[in-house]
């Protein structure tokens, strides 16, 4: 069997990503509470996103680690009535998506190849920059209690999947209008993200097109003077 590797690790990633929206939508469906397992699929989602980092990088691979626990004792902490520590929990969402989409990004630029993986790692990067936009809008929604129309403020588990479906549509510039912010900080947000959305399938896209063209311009070549 194959080993996994930074360079084959995107697919894996991907299916945690799928499964951690669906799953969300589907305990909002038809589930009045279902924290505990969006919880398991955002610490799944979590730990596959690990999987391409190389093996000699431990300090990255420990401060990944670190931040997934940070995640799994706060939310558990908070799902109890414990302490309300959903801050705690949102910025280490925000700072381990945050790198591992810098993480990301370098892999799919910096391959020597454009190959199926890189396709589908530009995928990965797209959704979770969704994901990274909902858990900040999810973290001002705390400390601000409120600032959205469409959204009462509550434990954040539980306005998840309506947060990522505001970042989505937010960020595809669609603006359906269900929910809207009415904070100068959450509207900063969302516009930033619009912005940042377009501006992402505009050059990382298309320079993954212009880079997949180059290369099959340079196999004719090569096979020309063969």
């Amino acid at each position: 069997m194959a080993k996994i590797s930074e360079r084959d690790n995107f697919l894996f990633l991907f299916v945690a990503l799928v499964v951690l929206l669906a799953g969300c939508a589907i305990m909002e469906q038809f589930f009045d509470t279902g924290q505990g397992i969006v919880l398991i699929g955002l610490l799944f989602c979590m730990s596959a996103s690990t999987l391409g980092i190389e093996k000699k990088r431990s300090l990255t691979r420990g401060w990944f680690g670190f931040l997934t626990v940070t995640v799994l004792i706060t939310s558990i902490a908070s799902i109890l009535q414990a302490a309300n520590l959903a801050v705690v929990s949102l910025i280490a969402l925000i700072i381990f998506i945050g790198q591992y989409l810098r993480h990301a990004t370098k892999l799919v630029l910096k391959a020597p190849r454009i190959d199926k993986n890189q396709i589908v790692g530009s995928i990965c990067i797209y959704l979770m920059m969704g994901l990274w936009f909902a858990f900040v809008q999810l973290l001002l929604l705390e400390i601000l209690d409120g600032g959205f129309n469409g959204i009462e403020h509550g434990p954040w588990l539980d306005n998840l999947s309506r947060m990522i479906y505001f970042s989505f549509i937010t960020m595809t510039s669609v603006g359906y209008g269900v929910i809207a912010p009415t904070e100068p900080l959450t509207r900063f947000v969302a516009y930033f993200e619009a912005v940042a959305g377009v501006f992402y399938l505009a050059i990382l896209v298309s320079s993954l097109v212009s880079a997949g063209l180059s290369q099959i311009d340079e196999n004719k070549r090569n096979s020309d003077s063969d």
